[in-house]
């Protein structure tokens, strides 16, 4: 009778670790599945950050070359401005002294 339990019990935790071996093997390949997905996921976020990487590169030499361009203007206008106030200057001195 003692022969039978020892048996039974042996079976009992050999099924048992087959089981076990089972759920294993399946959480492994669930955690398999899970990096596949993380590594596809951090590839995606890898190529947004390239492509922020690269428009605020772009952004960087836009805004160099608007301040470039805002520079000539504000030097055109005050190069008008001059001109505009130097011929009134000379006008003026032309009638006041009559020449």
């Amino acid at each position: 009778m003692f022969g039978f339990t020892k048996r039974h019990e042996q079976d009992w935790r050999l099924t048992r670790l087959e089981e076990n071996d089972k759920t294993m093997f399946e959480k492994f390949d669930r955690i398999e599945d899970s990096l596949r997905a993380q590594e596809k996921i951090y590839d995606k976020l890898d190529r947004n950050f390239e492509e922020l990487k690269r428009d605020k590169v772009e952004d960087e030499k836009n805004k160099e070359k608007n301040a470039k361009n805002i520079r000539d203007i504000k030097m055109w206008i005050l190069g008008l401005i001059g001109t505009i106030f130097s011929t009134i200057v000379i006008a003026l001195l032309r009638t006041v002294f009559g020449i």
